[in-house]
């Protein structure tokens, strides 16, 4: 009775100081790497326990969650290997895989954690109140005059992480999956309303994200796609036309918006009239990111195609494709230019792991969403597919694993909306107590 107890103890207590850390890490994601950073060491503490009641429980995983685990190493495997065919040492080779494939890595590790449903909706709402609480007090400082419109009032504050990295997928994300709370459960009426205007309103009102205003639109058509049964009776039909009534009103009106997809606009065709030598000492966001394509592109031809260069050797072969176009080491141009991260995940796969690991890259997110589709929770599975939609267009233009807070946060929602057997936001079943789901 004694080692009973014991027992019992351990897993309450391992329990209870997981969903402690998993409220840190999902209040500490957009506000400061350091802390972010501390959560996810304290999860990986954790992990050897939520494994071992994992396994005491005889809970297997399915199938499908296997391969889905099993690509996420594959391609870790392949990182690693790209780099000691690019001639480097195991110890720096792993090394950039720590780096560069951390936050997928730690999905494998993290997943009997995130297994207990009780702890995947903490993480859930730890998210969705940051993210909230942070948008709503930007919106009410840019409505009251304290704040320009598309400042941020976390930037030079103490410390904290730049606020603009949640105003796309994390935002938008949250928005969708509270449309599709809504759609599943319309009793729940101002509780989910209320939130995803303000949550809306921030993006347009006060937000210089461009990606966010893009990732809004499509995100909005394919969650209409998703609910298409749905829209078919009339009285959802109505709610959809609203929902999407408001939200082109909202772009309509706000000036933050106007002005900012006009600068990209401007920039757009600057770029494109320029000539070949002038595109190398371009500047400005998105002349930047249009020749981060070509100079990455410049380094892909080089390489072999099947395998890639490697990640460590990618800053000095992203130099030398830099010099072959023309920029010039002492120019300011120079000076902008992020030499390990080209801004767009797919040519940094395809460049640093060739096709090989492009097809590993993109067939672990398509095995995601086909975990995600036989989940029973309509919010759940939604959900998730929804988010991958919007990480996988985001990162044409960003990148998911090389930023640290980008990085956090995909891992983060994989975990929370595809390790636990049902997610059940809706508080449609109960548990008395937290106890490890089978995955």
């Amino acid at each position: 009775m004694l080692k009973a107890t014991m027992t019992a103890y351990q897993s309450r207590w391992h329990e209870k100081a997981a969903i402690a850390v998993v409220w840190l890490f999902g209040c500490s994601l957009f506000t400061s790497v350091a802390l972010s950073n501390i959560a996810v060491l304290g999860l990986v503490l954790l992990a050897p326990f939520a494994w071992r009641k994992f396994g005491k429980k005889t809970q297997s995983l399915s199938s499908d969650t296997k391969v889905f685990l099993g690509l996420i190493l594959v391609l870790c495997v392949w990182d690693v290997l790209t780099n000691l065919m690019a001639g480097f040492s195991m110890g720096a080779s792993l090394k950039a895989l720590l780096h560069d494939m951390r936050t997928l890595g730690f999905v494998v590790v993290l997943w009997a954690i995130f297994a207990n449903p009780y702890l995947a909706r903490a993480a859930f709402w730890a998210v969705c109140v940051a993210v909230l609480v942070l948008a709503s007090i930007n919106f009410l400082l840019t409505l009251m005059g304290r704040l320009p419109q598309g400042a941020y009032f976390t930037k030079g504050f103490m410390h904290m992480s730049h606020m603009s990295h949640m105003y796309g997928q994390a935002l938008v994300g949250l928005v969708l999956v509270l449309a599709q709370m809504w759609l599943v459960r319309p009793n729940l009426s101002w509780r989910v309303w209320v939130p995803m205007a303000l949550l809306i309103l921030s993006l347009f009102l006060a937000s210089e994200r461009r990606t966010g205003y893009v990732l809004l639109l499509a995100g909005f058509g394919l969650w209409a796609v998703l609910n298409a049964k749905r829209f078919s009776v009339s009285q959802y039909k109505w709610w959809f036309l609203l929902a999407a009534l408001v939200v082109v009103i909202g772009a309509a009106s706000s000036g933050v918006v106007h002005r900012r997809m006009a600068l990209a606009l401007m920039e757009v065709n600057e770029y494109l009239a320029m000539s070949p030598q002038e595109r190398v000492s371009a500047v400005g966001a998105v002349r930047i990111r249009m020749q981060y394509v070509s100079t990455v592109l410049e380094v892909i031809k080089q390489s072999n195609w099947w395998i890639g260069i490697g990640s460590i050797d990618l800053p000095n072969a992203y130099q030398a494709a830099a010099s072959k176009l023309g920029l010039e080491p002492d120019s300011y141009a120079w000076s902008k230019y992020n030499w390990s991260n080209p801004h767009n995940e797919y040519l940094f796969m395809l460049a640093t792991k060739g096709v090989v690991g492009l097809i590993f890259y993109l067939a672990i997110f398509a095995q995601a969403c086909r975990v995600a589709w036989r989940k029973t929770d309509e919010v759940q599975r939604v959900g998730l597919v929804v988010f991958v939609f919007l990480f996988m267009l985001s990162i044409t233009t960003n990148s998911m694993m090389v930023d640290m807070e980008e990085g956090h946060f995909t891992m983060l929602i994989l975990l929370i909306f595809l390790a636990p057997k049902s997610l059940d936001l809706l508080g449609a079943t109960k548990e008395p107590q937290p106890t490890t789901a089978s995955a």
